[in-house]
C-alpha cells in the first residue's frame, strides 16, 4: 500500500502517509495544562506517519472551549515537553495545531470575557459546548486594530513556545469557523480596515500570521489547515472559490511543509453555487504537499494517494478508537467504534482504554524491561504495582512468566526476574521514560531494590 511507504512532508520525513488529525479531547486541567494521560493517548498512536496535536490555544484569551490545553505559559510548555519526549521516544513525529477560537466561545468558559471577532457578528442557529451546558452563542467584541496585531504576535510567541515544547513543527488551524477562518469570509468579516473588505484585505491576518510561523520554524515545518466549502459556524462566503484561490497563491510563495484540506460539504444544497469537490477544486491549486482530510476509508486513502492527488490522509475518530490504526490497516483488519459520548467527557475512558489488535504487534524489534526484585515492603510494592500494572498496558506491555508481579508482591520469590514484554522497543522506552511512571517510582521508594533495564531483541 502507497499509505504505508515514506514521504517527506517539507522537512518532516514521516513513516507513512497516515496522518493523525487535530481532535479536541478536554483532556487539560483549568489552567491548559496537558497531563500524563495526553501523553499516554498521543504514545499509543505514535505509529502515524504524523501527530497533528489537538486544537491548542495560543493565548487565555483565544480560550473558547473548557479544559483545552494551551501553549503561552511556561508551565503549559513543561507539560507538552513530556507528551513530545515520549512521541518521539516511541519513533513518532509530532506538530502543534495553533488555535484561537474568535467568536467559536462563551463567556461562560472564559470567566465572563465575551468572545472576540474580526467583527461584532455572532453565530445564529448554533449553541454552544460549556461546562453548564449548550449555550446559545454571544455577540462577540470585534478586535481593535492594535489587538488584531497583538493576536499575531500571541501565534509567533506561540510557535516559539511549541519549538522550545519539542514539537517537530506546528499548524496554523485556519478551518471550521475559528479566528483565521473568521477573517477570511466576508459573512464574518466586515471591517473597514487593513483587515477587511476585499478578499486581500480579508486574507491579510492569515498570511501575516503564517508569515510569523515561517519565521520562527523556517522551511518545511510549518502547515496550514483550511475548509473552503464548510459553513459550520456561520462560515458563509459569498465567493469561496475567489477567496481561496487568492489565499493559496499567496502561500505558495512561503516555503510550508504542507497544506491541510478539510474536503467537507456538507451544505452543498445551501450553496449551489460554491466548488462541490473540494479537493479537485483546490488541491492542484497549491503547489507543496498535500494532506486531505474528512470521510476517508483505507480503500479511499489509498486511492487518493495512489492517484497523486494527495500526499497523505488525516483521520480523526478512526484514530480515537483504534490507537494501533496504521497496523489495522496494514493487515486490512476491522475498526473499532468510537464511544462519542466520551469524547469530551475527561478522564481515561474513551481517551487511552481502547485495546490494539488482539495477539498483534508491529514487525519490529519487540522490547522489555528486565526487572530483578528485592521486596522489602509488601504492601507499598502493592501500590507501585496497582499504579505501574495499567501503565505498563496503556503502551501494550505485559507481564511474562520467570515470576510475576503478583509473586514478587507476596514474598514467596523475593530475588527473581521476570520480564515486561512491549510491543516495540521504542514502546518500552516511551513507557520507561514517561512521567506516569516517574510518579510510579515514588511509590516504590523504600518498598523495593530492583534494577530495570530495557533490552531489545528476545527474552531469554
Amino acid at each position: 500500500m502507497k499509505l504505508l511507504t515514506s514521504t517527506p512532508l517539507g522537512k518532516l520525513q514521516v513513516r507513512n502517509r497516515i496522518v493523525m488529525a487535530p481532535m479536541t479531547r478536554n483532556r487539560a486541567d483549568a489552567a491548559g495544562v496537558v497531563g500524563e494521560l495526553t501523553e499516554r493517548y498521543y504514545v499509543q498512536r505514535a505509529t502515524a506517519g504524523l501527530i497533528i496535536t489537538e486544537a491548542t490555544n495560543i493565548s487565555a484569551d483565544a480560550q473558547g472551549y473548557p479544559w483545552t490545553p494551551g501553549l503561552w505559559s511556561a508551565e503549559q510548555v513543561e507539560a507538552w515537553k513530556k507528551v513530545t519526549g515520549a512521541v518521539h521516544a516511541a519513533g513518532g513525529t509530532i506538530v502543534a495545531q495553533l488555535w484561537h477560537t474568535g467568536r467559536v466561545g462563551h463567556s461562560d468558559v472564559r470567566g465572563g470575557r465575551v468572545p472576540v471577532a474580526p467583527s461584532a457578528i455572532g453565530i445564529q442557529g448554533q449553541q454552544h459546548f460549556t461546562p453548564t451546558g449548550p449555550k446559545n452563542y454571544e455577540v462577540p467584541r470585534a478586535l481593535t486594530n492594535a489587538e488584531v496585531r497583538a493576536t499575531i504576535d500571541d501565534y509567533e510567541h506561540a510557535a516559539r513556545n511549541a519549538k522550545a515544547a519539542g514539537f517537530d513543527g506546528v499548524e496554523l488551524h485556519g478551518a471550521f469557523g475559528y479566528l483565521p477562518h473568521q477573517f477570511l469570509v466576508d459573512s464574518a468579516n466586515q471591517r473597514t480596515d487593513e483587515y477587511g473588505g476585499s478578499i486581500e484585505n480579508r486574507a491579510r491576518f492569515v498570511l501575516e500570521v503564517m508569515d510569523r510561523l515561517v519565521g520562527v520554524w523556517g522551511e518545511g515545518r510549518v502547515g496550514i489547515r483550511l475548509s473552503p466549502t464548510l459553513a459550520y459556524n456561520g462560515m458563509a462566503d459569498s465567493d469561496p472559490l475567489a477567496t481561496f484561490s487568492y489565499l493559496l497563491e499567496k502561500l505558495n510563495a512561503l516555503p510550508l511543509a504542507y497544506l491541510h484540506l478539510m474536503r467537507a460539504t456538507p451544505d452543498a444544497e445551501r450553496f449551489p453555487s460554491w466548488p462541490q469537490d473540494t479537493v479537485a477544486t483546490f488541491g492542484p491549486l497549491h503547489r507543496g504537499n498535500l494532506i486531505v482530510n474528512s470521510g476517508y476509508d483505507r480503500e479511499s486513502a489509498e486511492a487518493v494517494v495512489s492517484g497523486g492527488e494527495a500526499h497523505a490522509v488525516s483521520f480523526g475518530a478512526p484514530f480515537v478508537s483504534n490507537p494501533d490504526l496504521v497496523r489495522r490497516f496494514e493487515v486490512g483488519a476491522p475498526l473499532a467504534a468510537a464511544d462519542r459520548a466520551t469524547f469530551y467527557q475527561g478522564g481515561a475512558t474513551g481517551y487511552v482504554d481502547y485495546p490494539a489488535l488482539e495477539g498483534d504487534a508491529p514487525k519490529v524489534a519487540k522490547g522489555y524491561w528486565l526487572v530483578q526484585a528485592t521486596v522489602v515492603d509488601p504492601a507499598q510494592f502493592g501500590k507501585y504495582t496497582a499504579v505501574a500494572g495499567p501503565l505498563l498496558a496503556s503502551y501494550g506491555g505485559r507481564v511474562l512468566a520467570r515470576g510475576d508481579v503478583a509473586e514478587v508482591v507476596e514474598g514467596t520469590v523475593p530475588r527473581r526476574p521476570y520480564f515486561v514484554e512491549f510491543p516495540s522497543y521504542q514502546a518500552a522506552r516511551a513507557c520507561f521514560h514517561s512521567a506516569g511512571y516517574q510518579e510510579a517510582i515514588a511509590l516504590r521508594a523504600g518498598a523495593a531494590t530492583f534494577d530495570i533495564v530495557v533490552v531489545e531483541g528476545t527474552a531469554p
